[in-house]
């Protein structure tokens, strides 16, 4: 038992009866159990009792026995002498204010029932934590919490796009430009690509890589792959030469090379082969934002993402070193990812900040147009009887177990609230 599930118990009315009978034998009316306080003083805010007719109104203080309040210091604390109701599951004191006034106390009574869900959730190793109950709950009210979480999810992801927005002075071309090199090549190598978006700047780059080879040798160079080259090759002197010639031009300082992870990568997600990729994209795109900004449907957005490396890739996945022939381009994966974790919450935010609904309706709408993501974690909900429609609902599945089962914060959860309806 801890203060915690009291505290929750009491904060969703789950206790037996409104009635109650306080410790000294008097009867009371529960009307209202207040707003939870996060921050100092007493648990509830805005409570309501009625007692011997007359209707009383304060704070409500919540403990597992009634000697906490002394042993917390409260008897001292004139921020407690406002709590009209003390409400504990082991009465083994009076509650006293520092005034002297003794406070009303009521022993909290609720089915054992919720305890013992309580303590499955917390217990099992098995996530979600809720899985016995979820085929329970009612399908409208799981298909509002999902979306609530989905948006929770994306507003998180928005956090990224207002420091870039905010690093880069409001540019919204270098911000979008930002949020796809973060996403351009996986998770091992997402800081490196957020190191080179952060150094060269989108309009550097469609400035000086007017064509596939000068962006590609701006790219390359500036990541510092160019220097750990294998084998010298014509294609690797020729993009040595124009960096070196652009670095010297405006004073580039490479980054070095170690940043950039080979180990456990699949060759076709080798940081090499994905900076080709980026340069064939900033080639080919050379309005992004105003693209993306027009594009109506996802599919239609992710389109401009389908771009294929130069033919020097093609037999080749690191600088100076053959390879058996294969084409390098962007897949169907790596662009849903793009629009998932990039795309909708850039345009959330251009939304939100432009005062312009229609960009944020677009953002969930492109989540719901995508299927959903398929990974360990989607896969557990799915064994527990979840089964979800669009990437909308696998985003707030990740967010679920992100931010509550992880953490067990089950009495915090949307899910969770409703799984202990259900018990009683």
């Amino acid at each position: 038992m801890n203060e915690e599930f009291l505290q929750y118990i009491w904060a969703n009315a789950l206790f037996k009866d409104a009635a109650c009978t306080t410790t000294d034998g008097e009867q009371v009316r529960i009307l209202r159990v207040g707003e939870q306080n996060g921050n100092a003083g007493p648990d509830f805010s805005d409570a309501r009792i009625e007692k011997g007719g007359v209707v009383f109104a304060g704070t409500a203080e919540v403990h597992l026995s009634g000697s906490d309040w002394a042993r917390h210091g409260h008897h001292k604390d004139p921020a407690y002498d406002n709590v009209i109701l003390s409400v504990v599951r082991n009465h083994d004191a009076e509650v006293y204010t520092s005034r002297g006034r003794r406070v009303d106390t009521i022993v909290l009574q609720y089915d054992e029932r919720l305890h013992e869900e309580y303590l499955y959730t917390r217990g099992t190793p098995n996530a979600p934590r809720c899985h016995r109950r979820l085929p329970q709950i009612d399908p409208s009210k799981l298909e509002v919490s999902l979306t609530g979480y989905a948006v929770e999810r994306l507003e998180r992801k928005c956090d990224n796009v207002y420091r870039l927005l905010e690093s880069s002075q409001n540019d919204w071309e270098t911000t979008l430009f930002s949020m796809i090199a973060r996403y351009w090549s996986g998770n091992v190598n997402a800081e490196a690509f957020s190191m080179l978006a952060r150094g060269l700047s989108y309009k550097k780059v469609q400035r000086d890589g007017d064509s596939l080879f000068r962006a590609e040798a701006l790219l390359l160079g500036y990541s510092g792959l160019l220097e750990t080259a294998g084998e010298r090759d014509e294609h690797v002197d020729a993009l040595r030469q124009e960096y070196a010639y652009m670095a010297s031009k405006h004073g580039l300082q490479s980054l070095p090379p170690s940043v950039w992870k080979f180990a456990r990568v699949r060759p076709p997600f080798f940081p090499t082969v994905r900076i080709a990729l980026l340069a064939a994209l900033l080639c080919r795109s050379r309005l992004l934002l105003s693209e993306i900004l027009e594009a109506r449907t996802v599919e239609e957005a992710m389109h401009r993402f389908d771009v294929t490396a130069s033919p020097y890739w093609d037999t080749h996945y690191r600088l100076g070193q053959p390879s058996a022939r294969r084409v390098k381009r962007v897949g169907k994966m790596l662009q849903q990812i793009l629009a998932i974790n990039a795309l909708a919450p850039f345009l959330f935010v251009y939304g939100k900040e432009r005062g312009e609904d229609r960009y944020q309706e677009r953002a969930l709408a492109w989540l719901e147009e995508l299927p959903p993501e398929s990974n360990h974690i989607v896969a557990d909900w799915q064994a527990a009887g979840i089964a979800p429609r669009s990437a909308l609902h696998t985003q707030a599945l990740l967010h679920l177990n992100d931010e509550y089962c992880q953490p067990r914060r089950c009495l915090h959860c949307k899910l969770g609230h409703e799984m202990f309806k259900i018990v009683t």
